[in-house]
């Protein structure tokens, strides 16, 4: 039986009980670990740069929600030259599954107090380089999702990759474990533009996302990762936005409704005021990054640095204009030119070292959990346009 791991609950229990817990530790011995997490692996090879496009690859830092580890490699990569270093929870032991095969490894890790145990898989794979430098179009629809692996909440897939797209979804739970998943803030829409779409709405968390400082979830999608861990810590560090990308993006286009909520609510000292007057509207944008630093260090864009980070050097902004012309009930098309900040390096394109995010909201200050409950973005038919501006 494995046991899931989730740390952040913890920080919802009164304080008292906390003082109480620390107290209690103080007069007997401390208890065995019960968790059994990877929480890096590193990968030590003698010619790192014949394997990976960027040696910050080699070091994954594992989410304690995710089983499964992928790392991106050089077609030319060869992998039985490589030592692999596993970082576990405190006390925990791991045994190989399964013996080494090219590029699938199976690891179960065993709790301190032996009671649980968690099968981990590692997989080493080669990018897909169907997105050639001369496509002109990539269509990005939302036609492939299902539920996730607890049957909560809906996940999106593109090309069968479900690490494509990410949402808030994973930390709406930890507050209201007992939602359905059309209850959700990123919803399946049945009724798209073609066939399905997906809607963005704007929740509220109940007590426990009251707690938090958290009472509002604007309904989002975007292009990279989740990171649940950080869900409850800091919400802005939890969204990673961006994928490694090789095309030169020159304008991004789809279709889209919005419906704003009724009442419009501010968080102000850490309490929703409503503000009179103030009417809700989506937000989108798109951008191009270098994902490391000067040094080789990787970089990753946040919510609270996704416009505004040194390392974009491309970038399509939704403008409040647009955002508030956007019809209830027919759909819209959104048409956003990207900006070029600076040249774009062709060496550091074909090596994958810029990333691609585009983000999605139901409410234009949902980073600063305000909005009003309600609110839809409903977005289907995304074409990102690339190399050259097609109309």
């Amino acid at each position: 039986m494995a046991k899931t791991t989730n740390k952040q609950f913890w920080r919802l229990i009164p304080a008292l009980s906390l003082l109480a817990l620390g107290a209690s530790s103080c007069i007997q011995d401390e208890l065995p670990n019960s968790e059994c997490d990877i929480e890096k692996v590193i990968i030590h090879h003698p010619d790192p740069k014949s394997v990976f496009y960027r040696l910050s690859d080699s070091i994954k830092i594992v989410p304690p929600a995710d089983n499964e580890i992928k790392f991106e490699v050089r077609s030319s990569a060869d992998l039985s030259l490589m030592n692999i270093e596993y970082v576990l929870t405190e006390g925990a032991t791991r045994n190989n599954v399964s013996e080494y095969m090219s590029d699938l490894i199976k690891i179960q890790t065993i709790s301190e107090d032996g009671k649980w145990n968690r099968l981990y898989t590692i997989s080493f794979f080669v990018p897909d380089d169907s997105y050639t430098r001369e496509k002109k179009i990539i269509e990005l629809n939302f036609e492939d999702h299902r539920l996730d692996d607890g049957g909560k909440f809906n996940i999106w897939l593109n090309d069968d990759d479900a690490n494509y797209w990410a949402s808030g979804n994973p930390g709406f739970r930890l507050s209201k474990s007992s939602a359905m998943p059309n209850e959700y803030p990123t919803i399946v829409e049945e009724n798209g533009y073609e066939g399905h779409a997906v809607s963005l709405v704007t929740r509220t968390t109940g007590k426990f996302g009251e707690m938090a400082g958290m009472p509002i979830a604007a309904g989002n999608l975007f292009v990279g990762s989740f990171d649940v861990s950080q869900a409850l810590k800091d919400a802005m560090a939890a969204t990673l936005f961006g994928r490694p990308f090789q095309l030169r993006p020159m304008r991004i286009k789809c279709m889209a409704k919005y419906k704003p909520g009724e009442k419009y609510r501010r968080l102000e000292n850490k309490t929703l005021v409503d503000v009179p007057g103030m009417v809700d509207y989506p937000d989108m944008y798109a951008v191009l990054y270098k994902n490391t630093d000067s040094k080789g260090n990787p970089v990753v864009l946040h919510g609270d640095d996704a416009k505004t980070n040194p390392n974009i050097v491309a970038r399509a902004f939704m403008t409040k204009e647009v955002a508030q012309s956007i019809s209830a009930d027919k759909w819209t098309e959104i048409n956003m030119p990207f900006e070029m900040l600076e040249e774009i390096d062709e060496e550091r394109l074909a090596n994958r070292g810029y990333n691609f995010a585009v983000v999605f909201t139901s409410s234009f200050e949902g980073a600063e959990f305000s909005g009003a409950e309600g609110s839809t973005f409903t977005v289907d038919e995304v074409r990102l346009i690339c190399n050259e501006d097609e109309e």
